[in-house]
């Protein structure tokens, strides 16, 4: 097998690797969002099982993309996907960490029962699912329509977290014996708008690696022209 054939195999497989990573975080993401809407004690266990398998993942990526750069010395848009695909583990990594936190504030609150769920809690989570989601699928795909579309959604969860700590601290108020609930969903709200942060992060990578361009706090330079 010649040297090009083996490295384009290589950059498939940390490709594919990406993607399970992806749909491993997104699983757990989804628990944990479920969980935090409607609490329950069992998704604290279900989200630390799936971030152990994050962590080995996350290593043996990285420890792929040091090899192929040690070895292939790639050039260009191939050295691009192998920096932004060691970024992106790491953004996936600290997802997996965030709806494992979410999901423990859940089964605290599924343990001391009577706490109102707002609904804005529902419609912040489920956005930073779907920001998550997209983001993977533009950088699957090279959608930059769909990467734009995430950074955009940043204002919106932004919107969305403030309603919830407005909605929050009025119930702390008016129900002083729950506030220790109300902390925890305080907190996860503010976990829930991280994630989000997190997926407009890959999406700004997604960018990088197919038009070479670092958006990063230049979201104006971002036209949603595919490549």
């Amino acid at each position: 097998m010649n040297q090009i054939r083996h490295f384009d195999l290589d950059l498939a497989e940390l490709k594919r690797s990406l993607v399970s990573m992806g749909n491993m975080v997104e699983r757990s993401l989804s628990i944990a969002v479920e969980a935090i809407i409607r609490p329950t004690v069992e998704a604290r266990e279900q989200c630390r099982v799936l971030e152990e398998q994050l962590d080995t993942l996350e290593t043996a990526i990285e420890d792929r993309c040091h090899q192929i750069i040690a070895l292939q010395q790639p050039m260009a848009g191939e050295l691009r996907l192998v920096i932004a695909a060691m970024r992106i583990t790491s953004d996936l990594e600290q997802v997996g960490d965030l709806a494992e936190s979410v999901a423990k504030r859940a089964s605290f609150i599924a343990r001391n029962k009577g706490a109102e769920i707002p609904p804005q809690i529902e419609t912040l989570g489920r956005l930073a699912l779907g920001m998550q989601r997209h983001a993977m699928e533009a950088f699957i795909t090279g959608n930059l329509n769909l990467a734009r579309g995430v950074i955009t959604d940043e204002e919106h969860s932004d919107v969305l977290t403030k309603q919830c700590y407005e909605q929050l601290q009025g119930l702390m108020r008016t129900d002083p014996d729950r506030i220790r609930e109300y902390t925890h969903l305080l907190r996860a709200a503010s976990q829930m708008e991280h994630i989000a942060d997190v997926a407009v992060s890959i999406a700004e990578e997604t960018v990088y690696i197919y038009k070479g361009t670092n958006i990063r706090h230049h979201h104006e330079e971002l036209t949603g022209d595919n490549p």
